[in-house]
């Protein structure tokens, strides 16, 4: 029984002398939230893969003109300094394209300022009709086999057009 106890209080003494202060830096507060936070910036740029894209940005949550015009310029391959807005990008599960490009907006921007987060191409679609996104991004050809036109219509959606690389 001594041994047990002696093992049980060794495993408590690691955890308080190592564990304790590794939960309260920010790498381990980064490991379980997905909640963006611009820090450093990306190391290395994704390829643009080639095809069209929309991208869908939800204008009830970007209200101030400013960062939704520098949004447009990033989403539109221009150069922008630098945008003081952070956002969630949704892709659907089924479209490798979309991921693709959506890797290469996430590449090109401070570490963490976009998280990307695949769902069911439908359940997304969904809820977009309902305004419960920040940022879509789709490949054209999935945007058509989901019709995703009908999301065109809402006038509390941004739509951007952009191709790929040829």
């Amino acid at each position: 029984m001594n041994i047990v106890k002696h093992i049980v209080v060794t495993i408590v003494s690691v955890f308080l002398i190592l564990g304790i202060p590794f939960v309260t830096t920010d790498y381990f507060k980064a490991l379980i939230s997905d909640t963006p936070d611009v820090v450093t910036s990306a190391s290395v740029v994704v390829d643009k893969p080639s095809g069209d894209y929309l991208v869908f940005i939800n204008l009830d949550k970007h209200t101030d003109k400013e960062n939704l015009s520098l949004w447009h310029d990033f989403f539109e391959g221009k150069d922008v300094s630098f945008i003081f807005e952070d956002i969630k990008c949704y892709v659907a599960k089924n479209d490798v394209n979309g991921l693709t490009m959506a890797q290469n907006f996430q590449s090109r921007l401070p570490e963490n300022q976009m998280v990307i987060s695949t769902e069911d191409g439908t359940l997304m679609i969904s809820k977009a009709e309902y305004n419960k996104f920040d940022v879509i991004v789709m490949s054209r050809e999935i945007a058509d086999f989901y019709a995703a036109d009908t999301l065109l219509e809402n006038d509390n959606i941004d739509v951007i057009t952009i191709k790929g690389e040829e």
